[in-house]
């Protein structure tokens, strides 16, 4: 009886790669946004940001977490450039306070207040 080499490794690997896949787009949103949504993510990348140059993970991750929301987003105001800038700042290795803020120029007047200044008004 001839074995075929590699099999059980094979369809273990090919278990691995189903299981990560599905965890990767579990946490990956789809839908529509709202306001309350975008201005969440966009306070929430206000927390993360400091004085001139910013760097560091949770910046660029909460810039990608806003582009992602401000791109699904279905409102009146057209988020669509804004969050192309962020999904651009958040590949990047170092962005500006002055970027970002240029960045979210649409979010902030969604939102009702600059970024880094300032919170949402509770949502009715």
């Amino acid at each position: 009886m001839t074995r075929r080499a590699g099999g059980p490794r094979r369809i273990a690997a090919a278990v691995v790669a189903v299981g990560l896949i599905a965890l990767t787009t579990a946490g990956c949103a789809t839908g529509p946004t709202s306001r309350k949504e975008v201005c969440e993510r966009y306070d929430s990348l206000s927390d993360r940001i400091g004085i001139g140059t910013v760097f560091g993970n949770p910046v660029f991750w909460a810039a990608g977490e806003l582009a992602d929301v401000a791109d699904r987003y279905e409102g009146p105001e057209d988020l669509s450039s804004d969050a192309e800038r962020l999904d651009s700042i958040s590949d990047a290795d170092e962005t500006s306070l002055l970027e970002l803020s240029e960045a979210t120029e649409s979010v902030a007047a969604l939102c009702g207040h600059p970024l880094g200044m300032g919170s949402t008004r509770p949502f009715g």
